[in-house]
């Protein structure tokens, strides 16, 4: 692994780590993240005409922002992994030099 990545691997880590633990903080105090989905859900249940009930798998509010950003870098960690095989033209097939 050359310098540049390291430093990246070492920075997004760094980052990733810090913004879970304001998230761990922001809970500890007392503090969420009020966010409108419940609003949402009641406004669609009453144009639907139904009552409001809860998802298969619900998450707290916090939770959906760490499990999103965990998602994403180990998204980003995949992609970034296999950038070189897929966009890489020495490796594909079928190209003018073999």
């Amino acid at each position: 692994m050359d310098k540049f990545n390291k430093n990246a691997l070492i920075v997004c880590v760094l980052l990733s780590a810090l913004i879970i633990a304001f998230f761990y903080i922001g809970t500890a105090l007392g503090k969420s993240l009020e966010g409108t989905d419940s609003q949402v859900v009641d406004a669609a249940a009453a144009v639907g005409g139904g009552t409001p009930h809860a998802s298969l798998y619900e998450l707290s509010q916090n939770g959906e922002y760490v499990g999103f950003t965990m998602v994403g870098i180990l998204g980003g960690f995949a992609t970034g992994y296999t950038w070189s095989m897929v966009f890489d033209e020495t490796n594909k097939r079928g190209t003018a030099d073999g």
